[in-house]
């Protein structure tokens, strides 16, 4: 497989829109063709896929972003798979175990090597098959000296006499408490994983689809603006969990080209559109409460694009997740 070739030193900056529209471009027909001709490459066809290796060669030698180079690392890794299954089919005839050949050594060892006869004639001449030369074979490499653990205890045992422990009364009423104590705790923790489980998996579903409807309906928006909440920093942790289920499933992307992450609704991506070229990218979001009043004032948030929900609280006054859907 060729080596890949040194991008040059041209940056972002040098570097047309317009020309990076027709790298990426050139580099989905790349990767159209290597998938139509994958058939033809696990066939055999080395030139072919040589061929298609030096147009990526020639196309990275422009790349200087990461779009660009992302398109470049997966045809890399199709051709890296191309060429695992290539060396997976290849057959090395000198390490190769041929049954034949050891079938007619065996017939050898059983009837050959009386009056000059060859194993065949033996064979039709009724000879019995020798057995024991096959034995004498294999006993050179399973012969082994018996081990101790043949011998399943000593020959004499004489039987101990077993004491009887005195149990007490205040053993017997601690030990049935606690067993109790643990019986009750386990079937609180059964119910409620029945039942609190199931209700908070149809809560995130609901909320996840209201808040596609509300991006939806505002159209392209800044990311900080949609999830954070400037009254509440809990919530806007949670709007940022169920807007990357959107992201997940693919209706919802972020485009960045401008410098600010705009978020949008869309259509999920079929077959077709990974076939030609498109990716799927995750990133860790990470939230803290400095950054959460940071983007309220730099972005001089005064109201949450995503509804304030009501916030519910247990029995001893804590916070809980808030799984009203927003109306």
């Amino acid at each position: 497989m060729s080596q890949k070739v040194v991008p040059s030193q041209a940056t972002e900056a040098e570097q047309s829109s317009a020309e990076r529209r027709n790298l990426r471009s050139k580099y989905r027909d790349l990767l159209s063709d290597a998938t139509t001709r994958k058939n033809e490459y696990l066939a055999g066809n080395t030139d072919l896929l040589i061929e298609d290796l030096e147009r990526a060669n020639a196309l990275y030698k422009n790349v200087s972003t990461t779009t660009e180079g992302v398109l470049d690392s997966y045809f890399l890794r199709m051709s890296a798979d191309i060429g695992a299954q290539r060396a997976h089919q290849m057959r090395v005839d000198s390490a190769a175990f041929d049954s034949l050949d050891y079938i007619e050594k065996v017939r050898e060892t059983l009837y050959g090597g009386s009056a000059g006869n060859t194993a065949d004639e033996q064979q039709m001449l009724g000879v019995a098959p020798n057995w024991e030369a096959i034995g004498d074979m294999a006993t050179r490499f399973g012969r082994q000296a018996p081990r101790f653990s043949c011998i399943y205890g000593p020959l004499m045992t004489e039987a101990k006499a077993r004491k009887a422990r005195a149990k007490r009364q205040g053993d017997n009423d601690g030990r049935k408490n606690r067993s109790a104590t643990q019986q009750e705790a386990t079937g609180n923790i059964e119910t409620m994983g029945e039942s609190d489980v199931k209700r908070q998996e149809n809560q995130t579903t609901k909320l996840v689809l209201k808040i596609h409807k509300i991006i939806a309906q505002v159209g392209p928006i800044n990311l900080f603006e949609l999830v954070v909440n400037p009254s509440s920093f809990s919530q806007s942790v949670e709007n940022i969990f169920y807007v990357s289920f959107l992201i997940r499933d693919g209706k919802a992307f972020i485009d960045d080209e401008s410098g600010q992450p705009m978020i949008e609704a869309c259509e999920p991506p079929q077959q077709e559109d990974y076939l030609s070229g498109l990716t799927k990218k995750q990133i860790i979001f990470s939230l803290d409460h400095a950054t959460w009043r940071e983007l309220v004032d730099v972005y001089n948030i005064r109201s949450s694009v995503i509804p304030q929900r009501q916030s519910t609280y247990d029995e001893n006054g804590l916070s809980q997740i808030s799984l009203q859907v927003p109306r």
